[in-house]
């Protein structure tokens, strides 16, 4: 991937803080910080709806690795479909604001993002461009492409995903088993009060949110489809 210069957006103070009352300050957000990590450890249990997702976030020097998973009753050309329906994803993944296919030869892609990383009261800028291999119906692989988008600073020095989508059985219905796995690393670490105490729960928050709202985008279709047949 590749970005225009990372500015961490924060909200600046009126004016500086006296030790007492940075430490006060600081306080006030690791215990915010606290109650957002224990809601998002209950929200697992319950993701969109149906699906029941599961995310694991791990960190090894600087670079986070992302484990995702979720077992849908739906059709897996619908569970395609929405994972390679790239024109769309900003209508309904949080931090996407615009996304193309600047590229196609067969199923080699090559596509642009734009939109933020969100981690708790940070966003990071970012565009990028990948380039995507399809095969179909079963793995969708990403990893960052050769050539910069612009001379500015990336928001990431690496990354590479994949999406597997494996056929299942659920309550004697047809199934999906879906599996995201990815790799990344930020050009430039979170800030100390986040990183070092918060950055794999604000990661693994961030990425849930965008994994649960792929799973509902699903169900929403599937739901269309079984609306749309006839009654037998």
């Amino acid at each position: 991937m590749s970005a225009k210069t990372v500015q961490y957006t924060r909200r600046p103070l009126a004016a500086p803080l006296r030790p007492a009352a940075r430490s006060f300050s600081q306080g006030v957000l690791v215990a915010l910080m606290s109650l957002m990590i224990a809601s998002d450890a209950l929200a697992q249990s319950d993701a969109a709806g149906g699906a029941t997702a599961r995310i694991e976030v791990s960190l090894d020097g600087e670079i986070y690795s992302v484990r995702a998973s979720a077992q849908l009753v739906a059709d897996q050309r619908v569970v395609w479909e929405a994972l390679t329906d790239y024109e769309r994803l900003r209508e309904f993944i949080p931090g996407v604001t615009r996304a193309r296919v600047l590229a196609r030869a067969g199923n080699q892609l090559i596509i642009e993002q734009v939109g933020v990383f969100s981690v708790f009261f940070i966003d990071l800028p970012v565009r990028v461009r990948l380039a995507v291999q399809h095969l179909p119906y079963t793995m969708v692989l990403a990893r960052m492409d050769a050539n910069p988008l612009d001379a500015g600073e990336p928001t990431l020095r690496s990354f590479s995903g994949r999406y597997t989508l494996s056929a299942i059985r659920l309550a004697q219905r047809a199934g999906v088993r879906l599996d995201y796995d990815a790799q990344f690393e930020l050009t430039r670490p979170l800030p100390p009060v986040i990183g070092p105490l918060f950055g794999i729960a604000a990661v693994r928050a961030t990425m849930r949110a965008q994994f649960e709202a792929m799973l509902r985008e699903i169900e929403r279709r599937q739901a269309l489809l079984v609306a749309a047949e006839p009654a037998e």
